[in-house]
Formats: structure tokens, C-alpha cells, sequence
């Protein structure tokens, strides 16, 4: 991936959390549009060629901060009958993981964090 396909990537996805936090993409349509973010994208440094390494670790505070944000929805989204499926709590797991990633965001307002263990639910 090329710098520029990288910082439009990350913006793509600044958007996203830009637009759920300030109540403009409702919280399921973020997690649906968020989707597997960082994770599927092969942004790991440890499995990239030497070039790849160098794009990653202009943007590697960024990608922290949404490893971050996929630790703070990990567990929130619903594949048919998983744990958003059991009634009244279903209702409001997208409460508490709005609330989660506002707090996220106001740890983190320039979507930047130092790179290190996340641990799903935690911040």
C-alpha cells in the first residue's frame, strides 16, 4: 500500500468515528461500515516487505488509535443470534459502545495514540 492509499484509508475511517461520535452515522451503521478495521488490512509491520514497513510506520500512531477504537467495539457487533440477540440488553450494547468510543476520542482528539497492547473493552 502506497502513503497516499494509506492516509486515505485512515481518513476514510477518521470519518467514520468523526461521523458516529458526533451523531451523525447512527452506532450499528458505524460497526457495519467500520467492519473489520485495522485488522483485515494487513497492517502489521512484523509481516511486511521493507517497503510496506516504511508506509506503516509513517501512519503507526494512527493505526494505534484504531486498533484502539476495534478494541473498544470488539464484542458490540451482531452476527444473528450472538450476544446483541438477548432482548433488553441487545438495546443498549450500542449506548454503551457509543459511549465507549466518545471517551476514546476525547483520551485521543488528533485520532493519534502510542502503539502497545489493547485489549478488547479497554482503553
Amino acid at each position: 500500500m502506497t502513503e497516499s492509499e494509506m492516509s486515505a484509508l485512515l481518513d476514510a475511517h477518521d470519518a467514520l468515528v468523526r461521523a458516529c461520535v458526533g451523531d451523525h452515522l447512527a452506532f450499528t451503521e458505524f460497526l457495519a461500515a467500520y467492519d473489520e478495521f485495522p485488522g483485515a488490512y494487513g497492517l502489521d509491520e512484523q509481516a511486511a516487505s521493507a517497503e510496506e514497513r516504511g508506509v506503516l510506520r509513517l501512519f503507526r500512531k494512527r493505526i494505534a488509535f484504531h486498533e484502539r477504537v476495534a478494541g473498544v467495539v470488539s464484542g458490540l457487533r451482531s452476527d444473528g443470534d450472538s450476544k446483541m440477540s438477548y432482548g433488553d440488553v441487545a438495546r443498549f450494547m450500542p449506548t454503551v459502545g457509543l459511549m465507549r468510543l466518545r471517551e476514546l476520542v476525547a483520551k485521543y482528539p488528533e485520532f493519534k495514540a502510542e502503539a502497545g497492547r489493547v485489549r478488547a473493552g479497554r482503553m
